[in-house]
């Protein structure tokens, strides 16, 4: 495994045609957080929280943001991760947020970057269950955690999303996501 930048053309996204954009960190995790708000995937208690204080094993943390429900009678607590950088996301950031996971016990956890991710972020994620998500100009796309085959996706406003997902070959399979319930379902919940 390699967190060699010139080794994670698909990760980073060569053949990306969204041009990065001006927006404050604080303006960006609220933007992931509407869109988490959106989702609506029709769960019990639904809530989504920005800068959520979360108490862990070792402490608290402020979360950017906090998508709270329940489902079969069961709490359920994911994780986001807001990284508005303009180099991709390291595989160490993504370790950051697995250890958050295991400190608080959240079901889930998310990666949103606005530049992509580094080869090794994938990998590590892929390996623990980490969803990766890009958020850019008008486009909200899952990397990993897809479960089917892909489909052509159908524009839905002013976000939209793709999933990137090691395929074990060494290369990058590319689902588009179109912000339905079903799909952000499968790429925040079901593993696969």
């Amino acid at each position: 495994m390699t967190d060699d930048f010139s080794t994670a053309t698909a990760a980073a996204g060569e053949e990306d045609h969204w041009p990065s954009f001006d927006i404050t960190p604080k303006a960006y995790e609220e933007a992931v957080a509407a869109i988490a708000t959106s989702m609506n995937l029709d769960l019990v208690d639904w809530e989504v929280k920005h800068l959520d204080p979360v108490e862990g094993l070792d402490g608290t943390y402020i979360m950017d943001v906090t998508a709270r429900f329940q489902l079969a009678g069961m709490d359920f607590l994911i994780l986001f991760e807001c990284k508005r950088h303009k180099d991709p996301v390291k595989r160490s950031d993504v370790q950051v947020l697995h250890t958050k996971l295991q400190s608080t016990g959240a079901q889930k956890g998310v990666v949103v970057a606005a530049t992509g991710f580094q080869s090794g972020a994938l990998e590590f994620a892929k390996a623990h269950g980490i969803a990766c998500v890009r958020l850019v100009d008008n486009a909200w796309t899952y990397i990993t955690r897809h479960t089917t085959a892909t489909t052509l996706p159908v524009l839905t406003g002013a976000y939209s999303g793709y999933a990137m997902t090691p395929d074990g070959d060494g290369d990058y399979d590319f689902t588009l996501l179109t912000g339905s319930a079903h799909n952000s379902r499968s790429a925040l919940i079901i593993p696969t």
